[in-house]
C-alpha cells in the first residue's frame, strides 16, 4: 500500500470525535497547569499589532500546547491537520494534508491570564473544512466547561457571576474590523433596533460574555483558526441568528490563510445572543 492510500485507509478507520471525547481529561489537565504555573508568570510580546489579545505570551501558553499536544499525538488524531496557535516540538508531528483540521488554543485570554485573571479558557476543536464536528472550552479557574459535539451543545459547572456595564446588553461586541464599513447594511439595520456595536474592553472575555447572553451579539472579522470559532460555533449549536460571508459568499472552513501573527478564515460572521 502506497503511502496515499495509506492515508486514506488510517482517515477511513478514524473516530476523532470519539477520541477528543476520549481526551478530555487531558484538557482538563492542561487547563489545571495553566492555572499552577500563573503566578508571577511573566509575559512577552511575540508580535507588535497594537493589540494585546494577539500580541503577547507566556511561558504557560507554550507549556500547555506542547502537554496538549503531547497527550493528542499518541492517538490517531495525529493524522490531523493541526492549527496550532503556538510554535512548538510537537506541532511537527501532524499531518499536513489531513482530512481532518484540529485547533488548539492552549490558552484563549492570555492578556487577561498574564494579568492575573480568571477568565481564560483551553479550546480544543476539529472540523472537516465544511462542518464543525466538536468544540471543548474549558475555564480552570472555575471548573466550567462548554462542548459541543455534532451540533449538540452542554455545559458543565456553574457559570461564573461577573458584572458588565449595562451599556454591554444591547451591544455587540467585537475586538479587530470595522462593521460600520463591511457590513453596512446590517450594521445600520441592528443600530435602528437601538443595538450598537462596542469594541471589548474588560476582563471577562467575549466568550463568557455570549454563552452567558450578557450582550446582544459578537462580530468578528477574518477569523482566527484557533479560537474565534467558537462563539460562532454556540450560537449554531444554539439555534440563535448568524449572519456569515467569506470571499466568495460563504464562510469558507477550507480556505485558510496566513497573516503576520496568525491563520485566519477570510470574511465574518455575526451571531446574535437571542
Amino acid at each position: 500500500m502506497n503511502p496515499v492510500e495509506t492515508l486514506k485507509s488510517l482517515e477511513s478507520a478514524m473516530n476523532p470525535v470519539e477520541t477528543l471525547k476520549s481526551l478530555e481529561p487531558a484538557f482538563i489537565e492542561a487547563g489545571n497547569l495553566a492555572l499552577r504555573m500563573q503566578k508571577g508568570m511573566e509575559h512577552r510580546n511575540k508580535f507588535n499589532t497594537g493589540y494585546n489579545v494577539v500580541d503577547i505570551v507566556t511561558e504557560a501558553d507554550l507549556a500547555v500546547q506542547e502537554f496538549l499536544l503531547e497527550a493528542i499525538s499518541k492517538t490517531d488524531l495525529v493524522n490531523c491537520r493541526l492549527m496550532a496557535e503556538e510554535k512548538t516540538p510537537s506541532v511537527k508531528k501532524f499531518n499536513e494534508q489531513g482530512k481532518y483540521y484540529l485547533a488548539i488554543d492552549p490558552i484563549d485570554g492570555t492578556a487577561i491570564y498574564a494579568k492575573g485573571g480568571n477568565y481564560f479558557s483551553v479550546i480544543v476543536s476539529l472540523h472537516d473544512g465544511k462542518n464543525n464536528l466538536y468544540t471543548f472550552i474549558h475555564f480552570p479557574a472555575f471548573n466550567w466547561t462548554h462542548r459541543i459535539v455534532n451540533g449538540k451543545y452542554s455545559v458543565e459547572g456553574k457559570m461564573p457571576d461577573f458584572i458588565l456595564s449595562p451599556e454591554y446588553k444591547n451591544s455587540i461586541i467585537f475586538w479587530i474590523g470595522n462593521p460600520e464599513e463591511t457590513i453596512p447594511e446590517l450594521f445600520y439595520e441592528l443600530k435602528n433596533k437601538g443595538i450598537s456595536f462596542i469594541k471589548i474592553d474588560q476582563d471577562v472575555g467575549s466568550i463568557t460574555s455570549f454563552a452567558c447572553e450578557r450582550v446582544a451579539g459578537i462580530y468578528k472579522e477574518n477569523i482566527n483558526v484557533y479560537d474565534g470559532m467558537a462563539e460562532f460555533d454556540i450560537a449554531i449549536a444554539k439555534g440563535w441568528k448568524t449572519y456569515s460571508a467569506g470571499l466568495d459568499g460563504n464562510l469558507d472552513l477550507s480556505n485558510i490563510k496566513t497573516r503576520e501573527w496568525d491563520l485566519y478564515y477570510p470574511g465574518y460572521y455575526l451571531a446574535l445572543t437571542n
